[in-house]
């Protein structure tokens, strides 16, 4: 009797798996990690974006509307009008300031410089001062713009009957040959030491800057601020005495 062998089949067990099938299975846990972690760090980032955005958004606001109110109360615009439009100016510029920051931080300038740079933004945002040198004379030009419009039809139409008498505007001609004058270090502060600043646009007086002195007050603003000023109502916005 003849027997035939037959040949054996053997089943790969799990102790004997090729390398390139490890090798391939640690490399799709690491890009699925890696994607992980990614995901988790732009979710982070933009929480972090948008608590800043919120906190920049909210500081600009209450500061423009401070500065606002008390621009809109020294130019006769309107307590609530100049609060509302500095709020809305404040916010918007405070998220561009934030936004600018943002990009500086991102770009391939150093990290210490962008790092110094958001923290003197963050200061001067929470002092005020950011807000009272950008926003005020644009926002003081939107107020004034914005009321001369509504006068100007109701004054043309109606007389004024409430009218003291008072000086109208001054031409053009005449704002300019009041005296001007350059801010030394003895102008820019006063007897007590304090900054001076202009009553219109709030900002303190820099040296080397140009402004004019009215002739029978001798008040001080800056050259736009009173020559908008003069050529509308024709006197000291300060103490309110006819030129």
């Amino acid at each position: 009797m003849e027997f035939y062998a037959y040949p054996s089949h053997s089943f790969p067990s799990s102790s004997s798996a090729s390398p390139e099938s490890y090798s391939s299975l640690g490399s799709l846990v690491n890009k699925i990690k890696e994607f992980v972690r990614r995901a988790v760090s732009a979710v982070i980032g933009n929480v972090f974006s948008a608590i800043f955005t919120f906190f920049f958004a909210l500081v600009g606001t209450l500061l423009g509307a401070m500065t606002g109110a008390l621009i809109g109360q020294e130019t006769e615009s309107g307590f609530v009008r100049g609060a509302s439009v500095g709020a809305i100016s404040g916010a918007v510029f405070s998220i561009e300031v934030f936004e600018s920051s943002l990009l500086l931080w991102q770009s391939d300038e150093s990290g210490l410089g962008c790092l110094l740079y958001l923290i003197d933004v963050i200061a001067s945002l929470l002092s005020g001062r950011l807000v009272r040198e950008r926003i005020g004379p644009a926002m003081l030009s939107a107020v004034q713009s914005q009321m001369g419009a509504v006068e100007a039809p109701f004054e043309e139409e109606v007389p004024n009957i409430f009218d003291t008498g008072g000086a109208k505007g001054l031409l053009v001609d005449t704002v300019e040959k009041i005296p001007k004058f350059t801010i030394t270090r003895d102008d820019s502060v006063d007897t007590s030491g304090d900054r001076v600043s202009c009553s219109v646009c709030l900002q303190d007086f820099q040296l080397g800057e140009t402004v004019r002195r009215l002739p029978h007050c001798h008040h001080m603003f800056h050259l736009p601020c009173i020559d908008t000023w003069l050529v509308r109502h024709g006197s000291c916005p300060l103490c309110r005495r006819d030129l």
